[in-house]
């Protein structure tokens, strides 16, 4: 398991039922007191539910959550009681997977819940066996044990726009432009090494941006820092690829666009069928009267291309409409 990805195996164990008591009534004037055990308290369940949390961090400083077990039955025909819920909170955008890797919920709700393990029934105490011909049963249920399993829970970002591209195409700076997010910028690769969201709030609508970590040739096979990540865009609804503009270099740059579109395409998550718009990025590092080479080339090659840089703040009143656009 990579670092860089959050998620976590744990162990869940629901609660014991509560045995049934064997008891019988003794108790002053009621000379033939019969059987008075009562039934074992049901025990309660395990499940994942939705909060305010952003990692997966606690579980994995705890990896087995149990729940409490149903009492003993008592006598004078009481239950026992009810044993407590375990309640795991984990982020929206968590996936719950058995120990196999089947899905078993996708919790991009906030508040919603899952039972990952149902907790067992209580046992029957000997009163309820008593019959007109065995008045004095001495024998009771057990509880019926709880489930115990492992679960692999895997946190995706909810985003509706992901930003790919190689390390330094801009990602981070383009993020910061359009939502005011405070990533982490420099001039060097693999600046960042989780992915960063940020907002887009325009006068009547909210767009949620993820900055992807930098993806590299081999990617789809686990090289590098973005691999675990490509999962996280299998949730966006438009895909913005940046390319960064490398001075007097336009076929650097084609060549940098194929890479990272190879890497979508190898990824069994069905990347490439989503919208996506390619963004020549890093505009004020060439001079204005070169930039129509860029997109001429891309062009040639049957692809459209928006120039935009996220420092000088060049076209992106023009990729701000194509999101209102694009996330309703």
């Amino acid at each position: 398991m990579s670092q860089f990805i959050d998620e976590v195996r744990i162990t869940i164990k629901s609660g014991n039922g509560g045995p049934g008591a064997v008891s019988f009534r003794r108790e002053i004037y009621v000379p033939r007191g019969g059987p008075d055990g009562g039934d074992g308290g049901l025990a309660e369940t395990s499940y994942p539910n939705n909060s305010k949390l952003q990692t997966l961090i606690d579980l994995k400083l705890k990896r087995l959550q149990k729940a409490e077990s149903g009492q003993r039955g008592e006598k004078k025909n009481s239950f026992g009681s009810k044993g407590s819920d375990c309640v795991i909170p984990v982020p929206c955008g968590t996936i719950v997977r058995d120990g196999e890797g089947n899905l078993l919920m996708d919790m991009t709700l906030e508040g919603q819940t899952y039972i990952a393990a149902k907790g067992g029934k209580g046992g029957k105490g000997n009163s309820f066996f008593a019959t007109s011909t065995h008045q004095a049963p001495r024998f009771a249920q057990p509880g019926i044990p709880g489930e115990s399993k492992e679960i692999h829970l895997e946190l995706r970002l909810i985003a509706q726009v992901g930003l790919v591209g190689l390390p330094n195409a801009g990602k981070s700076t383009l993020l910061k432009a359009l939502t005011r997010a405070n990533p982490k910028i420099a001039d060097y690769p693999f600046t960042t090494l989780f992915p960063n969201l940020g907002v887009l709030r325009t006068v009547d609508k909210e767009i949620i941006l993820a900055d992807i970590p930098g993806l590299i040739e081999g990617a789809s096979t686990g090289q590098g820092l973005g691999s675990d990540f490509l999962k996280h865009i299998a949730r966006t609804e438009v895909l913005l690829h940046l390319v960064a503009l490398t001075p007097d270099d336009p076929e650097q740059a084609w060549k940098d666009y194929c890479t990272i579109t190879e890497e979508l395409r190898k990824s069994d998550l069905n990347l490439l069928e989503k919208p996506r718009y390619t963004l020549l990025s890093k505009a004020d590092l060439v001079p204005e009267e070169d930039l129509e080479v860029y997109q001429d080339l891309f062009k040639e090659n049957g692809v459209e291309t928006h120039i935009i840089s996220g420092v000088s703040g060049y076209g992106l009143d023009v990729l701000i409409n194509i999101l209102l656009e694009n996330c309703p």
